[in-house]
């Protein structure tokens, strides 16, 4: 009973919503652009029409508006469970017109946004806070902490799925940790000069092997998150904080360094749920005051 009781209290908590208001607001602008410059390039119905004026099974250049206009308001935070749901049925749409026209940033968001409907990742720095606060019915500035556990626990998830998948001797001490090089030189996922590949090549070394160090350590976030509640040992923050540091450092190097698309940036859309509450406190001291919400 007292796991039990342990485990229920854990997913009851409240907490202020910034976490998830700026994963909310990272996750739409991302999109946005993605899709947009989608649009910008003429690629809409080559990607979601069918032949022969693209390769899509349907026509689906009416979910493409659809999504486009749900991510817009979800980064107002206008309407928000609405436009949740509405991205993730045009997004999941799309990805039965055009099942190669989507990466996996996108099903990973797919997800992320599912989840943000069951928050309340609206109830700050949105329309919807606004006018419920015209109303004289302002949104509680505190929420269960269950939907950023989730996002967190998938982004762990992803880290150590991936750590696990890189099954190539570059990756390791037998092939000299030269994957990241290999990676940087690729002419087609490159970018950098080839000259300048050359001169940080030790870098690089280093570099895979810390990714890998990363990857494969992601659990121990979670250890280190949850033993840090309970322990006032500084050995948990620094745990963390190189954690993050690492992810912060490893997705920018690669945004930088490979033609991935917006992987990188989606990914760094999430981090938010990484943080505390207490670390986010800075940007509470102007939160509505805070009134009674229900467990639900």
């Amino acid at each position: 009973m007292k796991i039990w009781r342990a485990w229920v209290a854990l997913w009851d908590r409240r907490e202020p919503v910034t976490a998830l208001a700026l994963v909310r607001i990272a996750v739409a602008i991302v999109l946005l652009v993605d899709y947009l410059s989608l649009a910008h390039d003429g690629l809409v119905h080559a990607l979601w029409s069918p032949p022969p004026a693209g390769y899509g099974v349907g026509d689906g250049v009416m979910w493409f508006g659809v999504l486009v206009a749900a991510l817009a308001c979800l980064g107002l935070g206008a309407a928000t469970p609405l436009a949740c749901v509405a991205f993730v049925v045009a997004s999941s749409r799309l990805s039965a017109v055009a099942p190669n026209g989507e990466a996996g940033s996108d099903m990973m968001l797919r997800i992320v946004v599912a989840i943000l409907a069951l928050s309340r990742c609206n109830a700050r720095w949105s329309v919807d806070a606004w006018a419920m606060r015209r109303l004289g019915r302002p949104m509680a500035t505190e929420a269960p902490a269950w939907p950023r556990y989730l996002i967190m626990l998938q982004l762990v998830w992803i880290y150590f799925s991936g750590g696990q998948n890189k099954s190539s001797a570059a990756w390791g001490p037998h092939g000299g940790f030269t994957a990241l090089a290999n990676a940087l030189m690729d002419p087609h996922a490159g970018r950098l000069p080839a000259g300048l590949v050359v001169a940080l090549y030790p870098l690089t070394r280093v570099a895979t092997a810390l990714t890998m160090l990363f990857e494969l350590g992601a659990p121990l976030y979670l250890v280190a998150y949850f033993a840090g509640e309970r322990s006032p040992r500084r050995v948990f923050g620094y745990m963390r904080w190189t954690w993050i540091g690492l992810g912060v450092a490893f997705e920018l190097g690669i945004a930088i360094g490979l033609k991935i698309g917006s992987f990188p940036y989606a990914m760094l859309a999430m981090f938010p749920v990484l943080l505390r509450p207490e670390e986010l406190q800075c940007l509470n001291t102007r939160a509505p005051a805070k009134r009674a919400s229900s467990p639900s």
